[in-house]
Order: C-alpha cells, then structure tokens, then sequence
C-alpha cells in the first residue's frame, strides 16, 4: 500500500501546487492507515523554537497572465521582476514559464518539453524551473537567461527538478524517480546531496540565499519544512499547524516563506528569526507563498472558492505590524 501511494503522489512529476494537494492526501491516508514513520522525529535534527504572532498586515497585488485559468508566481528578484507560470484552460493543461517586469509579461516554454515549470528568479534575470517531457514520463531541471535554455539533469535519474538560484548561480532541487526524490544543491559541476536524517521517501530543496542557507521539504508520516547551512539541518514547523509545513523560499535576512495546513485549508506564511506570519488572501480557501526577495515583498498565488487559481505579490512583509491572529 505504501509503494502504491508513493506512485499516485508522484507519477505526473506534479507543479509545487501539485505536489501540495498531493502530500496532503498522502499524509491523511498515512493517518488514517496507521502508517507511520518515526524515524524522522527521532532524527538528530533542531527544531525551531516557533512563535505564531498573527496575521501579516499586508497588500495583496493581484498578477494574472492574460487570459491564462491559472496563473502562480513562484519568484521574485531585487528588482522587482517575477516569474512564474500559467496554464491556458484546464487544472490538467500543460504550463508555460512567463516572465513579469514593469507591467510586460513574456512567455517562454522549455524546447520539447510538455509542461514548464518555473522556481525562481535571480538579480541576473536567470531563471530555474523544470519541464515535464517524454509524455510525462521524466522532467528536466533547467536554466534559462531569456534568450538561451541549458539543462541541468542528474545523471542516472528519472526526474530532476529546478526549483532555486541565487546571484553566484548555485542551483538547489531535487533528483529521483517516481517513489522517491532526494534534495540537492548544484555548485559549478559538483553536486551535493541535502536530504534530512531520518527516512523522509519525499524530499524538495526549494529556495538558497545569497548565503548559502538552503529550505526545503521532507515527506515522510507528515511534511516538514527545513533549512540547512553549513552542514545543519534546522525543522521548520509552523505553530499549531495540521501535519503540513513546507518551505519554498529564503531571502538574504533569513526570512523563509512557504506554506501550511490547518484542518480547515492551506494559508502562507512568512518566517524570520522564529517568529511566524500567516499569508492568506482575502477571500481565498488557499494561499500559497512561493517566494521572497531583499525587500521582504513575498509572491505566490491563491485560490477563490470559484476554483480559480491567481498569482499575487505583496508588499513589504513586517512583523511589527500585523492584522488580525487566525
């Protein structure tokens, strides 16, 4: 039965929206089964003293590809471009990669490739993101300066995803096959494994920092957000949340953003020093922050209860001032 679920959760080489809906359902069924996996919890890892301290008191700029069903913008750099992509009619269509900068949006798609999906954004203009291709069956990693593609895939593996950059280059992600993926970070031509201890069978490195602090996800009985920096791991967990925390981006003040569950929906949340903001549109039943550049501006993309996917930006996240505690 594991084996099965593993193979449901990951046989179309899902977007990070996906893979949310998807691990959620997993880890409900995992609940509901008994299925457990301790080994995780036991795992030498720190965990983050967290704080929940209410609502983010901020503005929500709605960003919509013309004429896209579905648009999420996963990255956002110092000048203010974003990148993302959108999808032209159905959940289940294919997705174009665009990119956002004063007011003019470009489309791109990946040479051959089924779907294209983006990551992020760096101060150069160079973009990271994957592409599903071979009908579905296997995804490239790759990088993408708006004029010319190169495509970073881990040698021997089904599956290599894209997901950060920062300015010196350094690429994070994940590598694998259709049950299981471990992160990585991709420095020159070398590349680093980064995977939590424990037995996570799920594990995303999403976001790097001019730093070199590295966040991601680790599923396993549940999904846990992390960061890691010189040679440690620290688990990320939103206070009060359902068993569902993943980070996606991290800017240079150490400011993490993401997302997770309660019993009720998935909200975004931004992180710094261990205090924890939540991000949720009005109006919406989902929202999900997938990035954060030097000005504390936090993109991502949320859902209305009409099932219509947006992109959105917001301003400067604070956590001085703050809206209403969910």
């Amino acid at each position: 039965m594991t084996l099965l679920l593993r193979v449901q959760l990951f046989d179309s080489f899902p977007s990070r929206r996906e893979r949310a809906r998807l691990a959620r359902a997993f880890v409900l069924l995992a609940a509901a089964t008994m299925f457990t996996v301790s080994a995780l919890a036991q795992a030498p890892v720190a965990a983050a003293a967290g704080e929940y301290v209410g609502d983010a008191a901020v503005t929500y700029t709605t960003i919509d590809y013309p004429g896209a069903a579905i648009t999420n913008v996963t990255g956002i750099n110092s000048s203010g471009v974003m990148v993302g992509d959108y999808s032209d009619a159905t959940y289940n269509s294919p997705s174009h990669g665009f990119i956002y900068s004063n007011g003019v949006f470009t489309s791109f798609d990946y040479p051959g490739g089924e779907s294209t999906i983006t990551g992020a954004i760096n101060d150069s203009g160079v973009i990271a993101g994957y592409a599903d291709i071979h009908q579905y069956t296997a995804s490239n990693g790759f990088l993408y300066n708006g004029t010319r593609f190169t495509t970073v895939r881990i040698q021997g593996q089904t599956a290599t995803f894209v997901e950060g950059i920062n300015n010196a280059g350094d690429v994070v992600g994940a590598y694998g096959s259709f049950s299981s993926t471990k992160g990585f970070e991709l420095v020159g031509k070398k590349v680093q494994t980064i995977s939590p201890p424990g037995v996570p069978f799920i594990v995303f490195a999403n976001g790097i920092n001019n730093l070199g602090e590295i966040v991601g996800s680790a599923t396993a009985s549940s999904v846990t957000g992390w960061a890691y920096k010189n040679g440690k791991f620290l688990t990320l967990v939103v206070p009060g949340s359902s068993g569902y925390t993943e980070a996606l981006g991290v800017n240079d003040s150490g400011m993490v953003v993401g997302l997770y569950s309660t019993t009720a929906a998935f909200y975004g949340f931004a992180m710094l020093n261990g205090r924890y903001v939540s991000l949720a549109y009005p109006g919406a039943i989902e929202t999900i922050a997938t990035g954060v550049n030097n000005l504390e501006e936090v993109v991502g993309e949320y859902q209305l209860p009409d099932f219509s996917w947006h992109g959105f930006k917001t301003t400067a996240v604070s956590f001085t001032h703050l809206g209403a505690e969910r």
